[in-house]
């Protein structure tokens, strides 16, 4: 038999030697002295002790000779191995070692270096060679049972064997004829013999430190009971037993099941009889002797499980089963002998095993009196029992919803002390059950965090128990080894994160607020690590929690990859991020896939990263990369494949009728296309436009009005019925992409369709497009225009001019100048040189930015990009993706933006952690430059603290940009403006969207600056064909002397520069511009500063009425703030 692995040294030789001769001592019985029986002192019991006599010698089977050994010890190498090239090589060497056992067979199950052979010859037999090896034990068993090695192989082989009990039920004319003709003994006859054997010794055999075991598998073969199961496999099988395993992946074949078993009749006779024999002679006083037994109370509890679940509750009323003789007591109240043996074995370690069966089983009645007399005021004391909280946790999994919320009430008050204490179970165990029992959960959340969401990521590091790697001190604690308590604390965790909220976001809201050095380190925890696992792939958990979690490791992909602990957190990734299941976009997978196509060659050279290759199927991804985006979006490809096969009469059919729908598809086109010319040779000149904008009118102006249709029955939840349907309840006729698709049917014919044409696919649009205007319409992020909105919009339609240089649009680029500036005026940039810009939008806004800082900041990178910088952006962790998509535009790639953690209650920027990144930055000698303050967070609507990020700004010489693209607005309002953009003043650039809160047409956007001469210093080109500086056309003004900003922020001599810039495609990264600032510049006109800023006070107004209705409604959790910062 192959040895197993120790550690080498001289000290390690001399512990084992002590450790044999332990073994051996305890193997060896000595001789009974008087007074005392097989080893056990009476004096040590006292006066219940119950003298038990068993066999009286024990028989020598015999020894192996060393060649025997040898072969044996060889053969369960290669058993062990299993490295067989076929099954039929591997039936070929079983059956030449049984036939070199042959009449060894003792032998080898009671030697020291062989019995393992034994055990796995059972493990690989056939149902021939379990029978045969049966009878060969038949009539030995008495002996075997009590062997420190033969008992193992009597359990191995009950448990092989039990299976063929049920085939022998299902076919036994299967018997082979051998057996008959020879009058071999059934496998029920054998067990029924191994049963009639032990009878008259079970008494002695239950206290038996090996053969207790034997006897608990029996009595599950004869039960019926799952042979494989989590409760049996505890109660059965010794902490030290050695199991037996084969190294090939697929290991030999068993018909062993978690699956109830059917017996015969004569077994459950045979049951009675084994249990009889065992406890049926034993008053209440050796009972209860036997329940503080260190061996023979696995066995009581076995018993009494099975009386009480497969005798039925009634039994427990019978005076003689073993549950009434434990508990005569009826009912067993407060003062009777039951209850004062219940509370003494409460603390008992032993005994207390056999409460907690009594707990699970016990009646509903008796299990009240229970409650109410020995539990139900002593809670909190049980629970800082280390014995006694594992009968208080079976007690607590049966309480009825009324009761466990009073023991909620008496363990929060002790939290803190259970956590201190190390008592996680109890916590884990309460947890569950107000899940189950949907109990209330903001006391347990209150008494588990009194702090509030205070320092979140601190107290889940000391509730997991994260010591820093170097934490060499809480290590030799534990001397070298995992703290015990971690794997506890770890369970708690994954039961928090199942919870509802609030008391999910003690973990949710810890793990947000980590920086990426601790994330990394929960990963790679093994413990620590399933909590993450779990929030990824729990679908409780807030899909954009999930999302933000998965932005975070997206960042960190390759030490994980790479970590055999940590790797498993992006198996979990993967499954967590199905768009099918858990609401997930599939651009949160193509990120990382991306992440680990560039780094193949590091992934295959490791072990972890080849599984993390598999599992994402980046074979797939790098060469059928349209396969694995439709697995990526979902189970699309699924469902396809899914679909049954046509019948060739089917796909007859189906060609037959496309050939039909084609020929009338053509002739209609035909007719489309006369009637097109005619239509089309009409639309001529300003008339005809007259008439076709006046026919567009005529279908835009019912489509707005359907919106004030339906506001009259709005709050009936419905909408207005069309013609032939019944009332509506959605904002749009919804469609799949693929049945839309074949009801638009866009088509770009050779001949024009004209008016006609036109207006029907106007119809059209309209009819399958979302109704904007409609009251119900509460999209993201955006709202409906307004009149002077439409108006603005046509306008710059019929101008359709390029606001790239002036001379092609000067009205316009006056307009833009004079909004953008007015808009900077607003948030405090009232320099000589401030103003803003137009832009595409909120991205282009934050990229442009970002842009012009690092030409500003480092002006050489202009012409020779980043050279050797290593450039760090900093953003809120709550902030927009933008930002790192910008990055992944201009080079720097994602890794190079760094999320700051935010407040986990508020959701606003920490400084002291933006501090804390900056010098960590600088110490990797990299070269921080950017910071992006949020002002109005996607989902919380959160401000981030202006001022105090400035200031950290001017002292490290970074540029700030304040994203108030969704807040922004409130700008215009003092009393909003006043807290919530403290500090907008001292940024050097600001994006806004007025298309989101003012209801400006989309797209209208700006980025605004406190110096435009930076904007063009950074972004302008010689394109003299383009941008001309004569200074007759004053194109761009006088020259004035600006200051520019050298490498890293270092101030320069003053250089020639325009003072105002009218080409406005100078300041930009665009040349293509259309006129947006025409939108805001009409709007505004229309409604006035002041109609501004009643619209976004009333805006606020409502967003705060309605958050308190939520607040109030016992149905609905409030999330964000109250009032909440922004308008989601």
């Amino acid at each position: 038999m192959p040895k197993e692995r120790k550690k080498r040294g001289r000290r390690e030789e001399k512990k084992r030697k002590r450790e044999d001769e332990e073994n051996e001592t305890l193997a060896k019985r000595p001789k009974p002295a008087e007074g005392e029986v097989d080893g056990y002192d009476e004096e040590a019991f006292g006066d219940d002790y119950l003298p038990l006599s068993g066999p009286s010698e024990t028989p020598f089977y015999g020894m192996l000779d060393e060649e025997e050994q040898e072969y044996f010890k060889h053969a369960d190498t290669m058993l062990e191995l299993n490295q067989f090239s076929d099954p039929e090589e591997r039936a070929l060497f079983l059956a030449n070692v049984y036939k070199e056992a042959s009449g060894k067979e003792l032998k080898i199950a009671n030697s020291q270096s062989c019995s393992r052979l034994m055990e796995r010859l059972i493990l690989s037999s056939t149902a021939d060679q379990l029978k045969a090896l049966f009878r060969k034990f038949n009539g030995h068993f008495i002996h075997l049972v009590q062997h420190r090695f033969a008992s193992h192989c009597c359990e191995t082989l009950f448990v092989q064997a039990a299976p063929l009990i049920n085939q022998d039920m299902a076919a036994p004319s299967n018997e082979s004829s051998n057996d008959q003709a020879a009058g071999a003994l059934s496998i029920e006859q054998l067990f029924l013999g191994t049963a009639a054997e032990l009878e008259g010794n079970l008494g002695f055999l239950m206290v038996d430190r090996f053969a207790s075991h034997t006897l608990r598998v029996l009595l599950l073969v004869f039960s019926g009971r799952p042979l494989v199961d989590q409760h049996t496999t505890s109660l059965l099988q010794s902490k030290k037993k050695e199991h037996i395993t084969f190294a090939s992946k697929v290991a030999p074949k068993t018909g062993v099941s978690g699956q109830s078993r059917t017996v015969p009749e004569s077994f459950g006779a045979a049951l009675g009889q084994l249990v009889q024999g065992m406890v049926g002679g034993l008053d209440t006083t050796n009972l209860r002797a036997l329940a503080a037994h260190p061996v023979a109370n696995p066995l009581l509890q076995f018993i009494l499980d099975l009386e009480l679940s497969q005798s039925g509750k009634s039994k427990a009323k019978d005076s003689d089963s073993l549950f009434k003789r434990l508990l005569p007591d009826d009912p067993p109240e407060e003062g009777t002998e039951s209850a004062s043996f219940f509370n003494g074995m409460l603390y008992d370690a032993i005994g207390s095993r056999l409460l907690e069966v009594i707990v699970t089983n016990s009646p509903g009645k008796i299990f009240k009196v229970l409650y109410r007399s020995l539990f139900r005021d002593r809670v909190a004391d049980l629970a800082k029992n280390e014995t006694a909280s594992y009968v208080l946790i079976k007690v607590l999994e049966r309480l009825n919803k009324e009761d466990l919320e009073d023991s909620v009430k008496q363990l929060c008050p002790m939290m803190q002390s259970l956590l201190e204490r190390s008592r996680t179970s109890v916590i884990t165990c309460l947890v569950d059950r107000c899940r189950v029992r949907e109990v209330d959960n903001t006391a347990l959340y209150e008494a588990l965090d009194p702090k509030q969401g205070e320092e979140a990521a601190e107290s889940l590091k000391k509730l997991l128990c994260l010591y820093p790697v170097d934490d060499t001190e809480t290590r030799q604690k534990h001397g070298g080894k995992q703290d015990p308590n971690k794997a506890h604390a770890s369970l708690l965790a994954q039961s928090i994160l199942e919870a509802s909220t609030p008391l999910q976001s003690l973990v949710t809201q810890g793990i947000l607020a980590m920086d990426e050095p601790t994330l990394l380190h929960m990963a790679k925890d093994r413990n620590a690590t399933h909590v993450l696992q779990k929030l990824l792939t729990c679908p409780s958990v807030a899909a954009l929690s999930r999302r933000a979690v998965m932005h975070n490791i997206t960042n960190m992909a390759m030490d994980l990859a790479l970590d055999a602990v940590a790797s498993h957190v992006l198996d979990a990734f993967w499954q967590g991020s199905d768009p099918e299941s858990s609401e997930m976009k599939p651009f949160v997978r193509e990120r990382l896939a991306e992440t680990l196509l560039s780094n193949e060659k590091t992934l295959r050279d490791s072990v972890s990263g080849r599984a993390v290759w598999r599992t994402w199927k980046m074979d797939m991804y790098k060469t059928r990369r349209y396969e694995w985006n439709v697995e990526a979006k979902g189970q699309q490809g699924q469902q396809k494949s899914q679909q049954p096969l046509k019948t060739s009469l089917e796909l007859a059919r189906e060609r037959h009728a496309a050939a039909t729908q084609s020929h009338a598809s053509r002739k209609e086109r035909e007719e489309k296309k006369k009637k097109g010319k005619t239509a089309a040779s009409i639309l001529t000149g300003a008339n005809a436009r007259a008439v076709l904008l006046s026919a567009v009118q005529d279908l835009l102006i019912p489509f707005i009005r359907a919106a004030d249709e339906d506001a009259t029955v709005k709050d009936t939840g419905h909408g207005l019925s069309t013609e032939g349907g019944a009332p509506r309840t959605a904002l749009v006729e919804q469609h799949k992409p693929q049945k839309l698709s074949q009801l638009l049917d866009p088509q770009f014919p050779e001949t024009g369709v004209g008016q006609e044409g036109f207006l029907q696919l106007t119809q059209k649009v309209l009819q399958y497009s979302v109704n904007t205007w409609d009251q119900g319409f509460l999209p993201k992020l955006y709202a409906s225009t307004d009149a002077p909105g439409v108006a603005s919009d046509l306008i710059l339609s019929v101008l359709n001019t390029n606001v790239h240089v002036y001379d092609a649009s000067p009205a316009l680029t006056i307009i833009e100048k004079a909004t953008a500036r007015a808009l900077a005026s607003l948030f405090g940039l009232t320099g000589p040189h401030a103003g803003g810009i137009s832009v595409q939008g909120g991205s282009a806004s934050n990229t442009t930015s970002i842009v012009i800082a690092r030409n500003t900041l480092f002006p050489s990178t202009k012409r020779n990009g980043n050279a050797n910088h290593a450039f760090i952006l900093f953003t809120s962790a709550h902030g927009h993706y933008s930002v790192e998509k910008a990055a992944q535009m201009l080079g720097f790639g994602s890794a190079a933006v760094w999320t700051v953690p935010v407040d986990p209650s508020s959701g606003r920027m920490r400084p002291p952690a933006l501090e804390s990144l900056i010098a960590r930055a600088r110490t990797e000698g990299k070269t921080p430059f950017y910071v992006n303050a949020t002002a109005g967070t996607t989902v919380l609507g959160s401000y981030d603290p202006i001022r105090a990020i400035s200031k950290i700004c001017r002292e490290q010489n970074l540029w700030l940009h304040v994203d108030a693209s969704w807040g922004g607005p409130a700008i215009f309002s003092p009393d909003l403006a006043r807290e919530r953009l403290d500090g907008a003043h001292q940024a050097d650039s600001i994006a806004v969207n007025p298309h989101k809160m003012m209801g400006v047409p989309v797209t209208c956007s700006f980025l605004l600056g406190a110096d435009l001469r930076q904007f063009h210093k950074a972004n302008t080109l010689p394109a003299s064909y383009l941008f001309h500086s004569d200074a007759d056309s004053n194109a761009h003004g006088d020259g004035d002397g600006a200051d520019v900003v050298g490498e890293g922020g270092r101030r320069k001599e003053k250089q020639n520069h325009p003072s105002e810039i009218y080409d406005l495609a100078d300041l930009t990264l665009q040349c293509g511009r259309r006129g947006d600032a025409l939108k805001l510049h009409l709007s505004w006109s229309y409604h006035g500063t002041s109609g501004y800023r009643s619209q976004i006070e009333t805006a606020f107004a409502t967003a705060s009425y309605f958050a308190n209705l939520v607040a109030q409604h016992e149905d609905l959790v409030l999330v964000s703030e109250n009032p909440p910062p922004c308008l989601q």
